[in-house]
C-alpha cells in the first residue's frame, strides 16, 4: 500500500456536543489499542444555522493501523479510492454508536 497522508474530514452536525464526543471516544479507543497518541484531533466547530461544521484529522500512520486492523470492512465499503472506502466505513462505525454526524472528505484533503 502506497503511504498515507493525513486524513482531512469534514465533520457536520446539528448536535456537536453529543456527535463529537462519541467520535473522539471511538477515535481514542482506537489510539489507545493501537498505541498511539495525539493521532487525531478534532476542531472546535464553526455554527451556521443550526449546523455546526468541524474539521477531524486523522495521522496517516493511524489510519494506516485502523485499516490493517478492519481490512476486511473498509474493503467492502462503497467508494472507488481507498479514501473513499475508509471515509464510508468510518462514517458507518458512527452511526453505529449512535453519532449523527455526517462526514465527507474535506477540500483541502482533495488537493494532495
Amino acid at each position: 500500500m502506497a503511504v498515507i497522508g493525513t486524513f482531512i474530514i469534514d465533520f457536520q452536525t446539528t448536535e456537536f456536543e453529543p456527535d463529537g464526543k462519541i467520535a473522539v471516544d471511538l477515535l481514542s479507543g482506537w489510539q489507545k489499542t493501537i498505541q498511539l497518541e495525539n493521532a487525531f484531533a478534532l476542531d472546535p466547530p464553526v455554527q451556521s444555522a443550526g449546523w455546526s461544521f468541524a474539521k477531524m484529522f486523522l495521522a496517516g500512520q493511524f489510519v494506516e493501523k485502523i485499516y490493517t486492523a478492519y481490512a476486511y470492512d473498509i474493503n467492502a465499503s462503497k467508494g472507488k479510492k481507498f479514501e473513499d472506502k475508509f471515509i464510508a466505513w468510518l462514517q458507518k462505525e458512527l452511526k453505529n454508536r449512535g453519532c449523527g454526524a455526517q462526514i465527507k472528505m474535506a477540500p483541502e484533503m482533495k488537493s494532495f
